[in-house]
């Protein structure tokens, strides 16, 4: 196949995984830190306003209608938004449309997810991996059913981990030749990862010490490849700078305060279920040891598991081997060796599983590849064994689709059977992205109206809060229908099942279940009526 045709039918391939994101864009809920992520963008937009417009200008003056704050004078400053000033015109949308601009927001965001699953294949295509083996490492992110679910709504793990894969992509390119137009691209990269968490700096740093170290070891390191790496450094800083306002204020205080809560996160209070128990780290008792491996263990695929795990072995072999790509292969494999070593010994404050370190997964997925790619070497030139192998492969790509299909859209659930019972042992819908759902069907069932509307109450305080989150995102028609009580006497109760579990909350007598949305076996929540 020539390889214009070939990059035809590549260029299909991703457009229709694109295609079937969007389209599923609809059903997804609204975690209850999404209006939150929306007010640190308008943060960022007024600290750009003041700075270029002035104080008195009328975009400054909207924005404090609003009762918008500025990001240099934020908690939030810590983590940067630059990966949405694309979207920030669809904040306009406001009070007017919510559940509009739910869905538009979560479509862009589907986007940088795809963004990231187009740069694996550009990191598997640039490790040598054949085409075919590229396409299927790309699918070891898509069709990760807590990452296609995520990748809906998740603007700040999902898309650092977009970032870093970009940062991976573009630093191969200028690992192969560190000139200053690829190091344009690469520091843009490596900015954008940076801003959006400071951890997104690691990538970076990693892949130009193997530039580094390749130059050095092959005695090829001229002036032109100086001027590259001098051009990436200063690039990078310059482009962090430009988009992070909260930097301008106070430099070095921001760069404190920037370090100390990416070493010893601070702003979050609450318990973590964990194997079953409770842990508190705020209030003196930290997760254990094992917490971050544990939990990547148990949310990933066993099938991805067991080719990233032989694809690192390979990766180790090839290293000690003198392999040309053994730089980039090192680069990788401190890229989740670092941040795991650093949380077994330290035990930061974490929660919500390993969302926080969710751009590991950028590792994982590639050395699944190498794994891919190790056992396509194997049965080249026999042909049954590759066609065995073919249908392996395919068999756990559909699998693991059908799997996606058939619990949509609660993906983001999933446990591997390492788990075991998962709801007593393990949290489930930690944002509460069912509540919209769950709304949406006892609408359709129970038929509230404007004069007679549906009233709807919760037996604890989170699922209340999931609630009042979770009802602005309804159709206009569906809101009049429907009315969000704290009354003890609602006609209908909504539980998450997590939180009732969690702070030991029962439904009151009196109640009897009508419907429980489920993901993988496991009810995330429940809708009472009244007897």
């Amino acid at each position: 196949m020539s390889k214009q045709r070939a990059s035809f039918w590549i260029g299909l391939f991703f457009a229709a995984l694109t295609v079937i994101g969007l389209l599923t864009v609809p059903q997804y809920g609204m975690p209850v830190d999404e209006p939150a992520e929306q007010v640190i963008l308008l943060e960022n937009i007024k600290e750009y306003a003041i700075r270029f417009c002035g104080e008195p200008s009328e975009a400054v003056r909207r924005l404090d209608a609003m009762g918008v704050g500025r990001i240099s004078e934020s908690i939030e400053r810590d983590h940067g938004e630059c990966a949405y000033y694309l979207a920030a015109p669809l904040l306009l949308l406001g009070d007017s449309a919510p559940d509009t601009l739910m869905a538009l927001w979560h479509a862009y965001t589907w986007l940088w997810f795809m963004a990231g699953v187009v740069a694996l294949y550009h990191v598997a295509r640039a490790l040598s991996f054949g085409r075919p083996v590229a396409c299927a490492t790309a699918l070891l992110l898509y069709l990760s059913p807590r990452f296609f679910a995520e990748g809906h709504y998740n603007n700040k793990d999902v898309v650092l981990l977009s970032l870093v894969l970009w940062t991976l992509a573009a630093g191969i390119r200028f690992h192969q030749a560190p000139t200053v137009r690829h190091a344009v691209f690469f520091a843009l990269a490596g900015a954008m990862a940076a801003n959006t968490k400071i951890i997104g700096l690691l990538p970076w740093g990693l892949v130009g010490l193997a530039t580094l170290a390749r130059l050095v070891a092959t005695r090829t390191l001229t002036r032109r490849h100086l001027w590259g790496g001098l051009a990436a450094i200063a690039f990078t800083a310059g482009f962090y700078v430009l988009l992070t306002p909260a930097l301008w204020a106070d430099p070095p205080g921001y760069v404190r305060y920037l370090v100390d809560n990416a070493t010893g996160f601070s702003r979050w209070t609450g318990v973590v279920l964990y194997r079953g128990a409770y842990y508190d780290p705020s209030r003196g008792l930290p997760l254990p040891h094992s917490y971050l491996p544990v939990m990547i263990l148990l949310t990933v695929p066993l099938a991805t598991l067991a080719l990233a795990a032989f694809g690192q072995l390979n990766a180790l072999r090839l290293i000690f081997r003198g392999d040309e790509r053994r730089p980039l292969l090192l680069a990788v494999t401190a890229l989740w060796l670092i941040p795991v070593l650093y949380v077994v010994w330290r035990q930061p404050l974490m929660y919500n599983g390993w969302r926080h370190f969710y751009f590991l997964y950028a590792a994982v997925a590639v050395m699944g590849g190498l794994g891919l790619d190790t056992l396509a070497g194997l049965v080249r030139g026999k042909p049954t064994l590759q066609r065995l192998g073919g249908f392996a492969l395919a068999g756990m790509l559909a699998f693991q689709a059908v799997g996606i299909a058939w619990n949509h859209p609660f993906q983001y659930a999933y446990y591997n059977p390492l788990a075991g019972d998962v709801s007593q042992r393990y949290e489930l819908d930690y944002w509460g992205v069912s509540t919209l759902t769950a709304l949406r069907r006892l609408c359709q069932t129970e038929g509230g109206t404007a004069d007679s509307p549906l009233t709807v109450g919760a037996p604890d305080e989170m699922s209340l809060l999931n609630l009042r989150y979770g009802y602005p995102n309804l159709s206009a028609a569906q809101r009049a229908g429907l009315k969000i009580t704290t009354d003890t006497d609602a006609a209908y109760l909504f539980e998450n099942t997590m939180y009732a579990r969690m702070y030991d909350v029962a439904v009151p007598a009196g109640y009897v279940p009508l419907f429980s949305c489920t993901s993988y076996g496991h009810t995330l929540c429940t809708v009472y009526r009244r007897q």
